[in-house]
């Protein structure tokens, strides 16, 4: 096992506390963090800082959210010193824990090298070497990159390459998809119509949805109502709650997209990189063996830096042609070197240090252990979804349950979100670097609410 991670079944490390978080008795933030958000929420978009007040209305009393001062695998700490256990992963990024050593090491020598590049214009060395790499780790004949900064921007590059290919504007999602918040992402996203709601008039009629897993005929009929150009879809829904379709159902929108020449993308920005038990669903027996036309990545790719990718065949990536003197899709920080270094230090992980088969066997226990937690509590607890170190576990009364939960296991030092359209479950996506003893003490916190 690499020591760039500790083994699953490691005891805990002094250096980052024990394996349990201490019960956090302090007002959350505390007297060094509170000055630090009233700040924030004096300088910030009230769109984000203004959820303390929805808080303050639904519970009594405020809620600020904690302040991150500094983090090391699955550890939070604030800026009063209490620790934090992540179960989020920052939201499924710090694929390889925080601040892991070779991703910090190559992202330092990087640093002195050079900070920044110029876009498509004079590449960096880090941007053409990880474009290899992830055209040797890709499945298929996915082969060709566009990067972007973040999902909505691989999302963005694969709906306009659809375009380029067919000619054709139409896109057809599914119920509880999430693709990100751009126009364009959020025009073939479906969580949640609030979203959409004020930017109708900016998108335009993009997409149809149908619901995620639907029978083959109701599938067959989206998709001839009007010429389609992608057919865009999770092959585990992330914020829409840890849910997954059978294999055939994959194998049944690839042979439809075929027949009537439409760009099949898979949008694995969450379950790529080890999330899900293997390197991306794209290929395995999960999704019927079915690789797309586009695969879109982000998050873990990186652990940390704000990198993503839109990887295609020749074939289709063919079709946006040879540049003209200036490439009509592109950006400031196109490849960006410090991420693209980052993400070749976790693609080393995967490949010499195996982070894939630790994500797998921490997803094993995590599926297991959550099972039995729904045996011994079938009043509260309704089920698990997911796969691998993505799971959800369902949670009687929706909202109105999982939010207090997630509150008091914040109290006492574990950090969960809700997920779903009505907020039904409790997700877990940690760093696949979680221990054992880290996770189980979660699950009886969990037990013990």
């Amino acid at each position: 096992m690499s020591g760039f991670f500790p083994p699953f079944d490691a005891p805990p490390d002094p250096a980052q506390g024990s394996a349990l978080p201490l019960l956090v008795t302090a007002r959350i933030p505390g007297p060094a963090g509170r000055p630090l958000i009233d700040l924030l929420a004096a300088h910030e978009c009230p769109a984000i800082t203004a959820r303390r007040a929805r808080r303050a209305e639904s519970s009594g009393a405020d809620q600020d959210p904690i302040v991150w001062d500094r983090a090391l695998g699955a550890n939070v700490w604030d800026p009063d010193g209490n620790r934090f256990v992540d179960l989020t992963a920052g939201f499924g990024v710090a694929s390889a824990g925080q601040s892991n050593p070779l991703v910090v090491e190559r992202v330092t020598a990087q640093l002195g090298r050079h900070m920044h590049g110029m876009g498509d214009a004079f590449p960096g060395r880090a941007r053409i070497e990880l474009a290899a790499a992830l055209a040797r780790i890709a499945p298929g004949g996915l082969e060709q990159v566009l990067f972007g900064s973040d999902g909505s921007d691989a999302v963005e590059a694969a709906l306009k390459t659809a375009v380029i290919v067919t000619g054709r504007t139409r896109m057809l999602g599914f119920e509880g998809s999430y693709h990100g918040l751009s126009l364009g992402a959020l025009s073939v996203s479906h969580y949640k119509e609030p979203f959409r709601a004020p930017f109708r008039g900016l998108m335009g009629r993009t997409a149809d949805w149908v619901p995620f897993g639907c029978d083959e005929a109701t599938l067959a009929a989206a998709l001839d109502s009007e010429p389609v150009a992608a057919v865009i879809v999770e092959p585990i829904q992330g914020r829409g709650g840890d849910r997954t379709a059978p294999p055939d159902w994959f194998r049944a929108l690839r042979r439809l997209c075929d027949a009537r020449g439409i760009v099949l993308i898979f949008d694995e920005i969450f379950t790529g990189f080890g999330r899900a038990g293997a390197l991306f669903q794209a290929g395995t027996d999960a999704v019927g063996g079915v690789v797309p036309d586009l695969l879109c990545v982000g998050k873990g790719m990186t652990s940390g830096f704000p990198v993503s990718a839109c990887i295609g065949t020749r074939a289709i990536m063919g079709h946006w042609g040879s540049s003209a003197g200036e490439a009509i899709h592109t950006s400031t920080f196109l490849g960006h070197p410090v991420g693209c270094a980052a993400a070749l230090a976790v693609i080393e992980l995967i490949e010499e240090h195996g982070l894939i088969a630790r994500g797998a066997a921490l997803g094993e226990h995590m599926g297991r252990t959550l099972q039995d937690l729904v045996a011994r509590d079938p009043d509260r607890f309704l089920g698990v979804r997911g796969r691998g170190a993505m799971r959800g576990l369902l949670v009687r009364g929706g909202i109105a349950a999982t939010l207090p939960m997630c509150r008091a296991l914040l109290n006492r030092g574990w950090i969960v979100m809700p997920a779903g359209a009505d907020g039904e479950v409790i997700s877990f996506t940690p760093a696949l670097t979680l221990t054992r003893a880290q996770w189980d003490g979660a699950v009886a916190a969990l037990e013990g609410l």
